[in-house]
């Protein structure tokens, strides 16, 4: 049985942005591929689950990243479970590149059943998953996110899920919500602004043809808020941006 499970991959064009460095979209997605594969290697396909309609929702998700992957190179994400809490399952990342250590990832799931859209106890999934406590982690069970009142949001954009953003699990994948926060971002930003964590809460899912209001804060020269909210004036998802500024040259 494999504990923890690796992954090697190198940045391609399609995941790089306009300084070639990775996207923060494509780092959720080789965690979110890094996982599946784990669950591979243990016997638990994802189409198999699907036949048994369980499905993993990603709740809260908290990345810090000392140094991002470029174009070209290869880096390696390592990933394992830390078990579950009540009805919360919490996972941990380590990805690391040529140079060394890049970052560390933690994140919390719940199984779902997902015709239902109804949250499983851990106890319902038939398959057994190790628990690893002996990796250094980055801390606790992230927190989740959560936006105070004294930050001002502005409406960026107004947004629909569509055919290229949703996945096999009917709903807009989790990785698309940096694209979409990435996507508030103005062109001066864009130029000079490089993450350093990135911090999102999903608090509910968004089917296909969906539609929600993009909010964002300024910039404080730290950070940026971000969040999603319905017509029915529900929030989608908080999130934030943790940033240093570079100047190109």
């Amino acid at each position: 049985m494999t504990d923890i499970c690796k992954e090697i991959f190198v940045v391609s064009s399609s995941q790089s942005d306009l300084h070639s460095r990775i996207k923060l979209s494509s780092v959720l997605e080789r965690l979110q591929d890094a996982a599946d594969r784990h669950l591979q290697e243990l016997g638990i396909t994802i189409s198999e689950m699907l036949k048994n309609h369980y499905g993993w929702m990603l709740m809260t998700i908290e990345i810090d990243c000392e140094q991002i992957p470029v174009l070209e190179e290869e880096w390696t994400v390592s990933t394992w479970s830390r078990g579950y809490k009540g009805v919360v399952w919490l996972r941990d990342y380590r990805f690391e590149g040529t140079d060394g250590a890049m970052g560390y990832a933690r994140s919390t799931w719940t199984l779902v059943d997902i015709h239902k859209r109804k949250i499983l106890r851990p106890s319902a999934l038939p398959y057994d998953i190790p628990t690893v406590t002996s990796q250094s982690s980055s801390g606790d069970m992230p927190d989740k996110v959560s936006i105070s009142e004294a930050i001002e949001l502005k409406t960026a954009y107004e947004f629909k899920a569509g055919y290229s953003t949703t996945d096999s699990n009917g709903h807009l994948n989790n990785a698309r919500y940096a694209d979409l926060c990435y996507d508030a971002l103005t062109a001066e930003e864009l130029e000079h602004l490089v993450w350093r964590r990135f911090r999102i809460t999903y608090h509910r899912e968004v089917r296909l043809n969906e539609t929600f209001t993009l909010q964002r804060s300024d910039g404080d020269g730290s950070s940026i808020w971000f969040r999603g909210m319905n017509s029915e004036g529900f929030s989608i998802f908080e999130a934030q941006l943790v940033y240093e500024q570079q100047l190109t040259q």
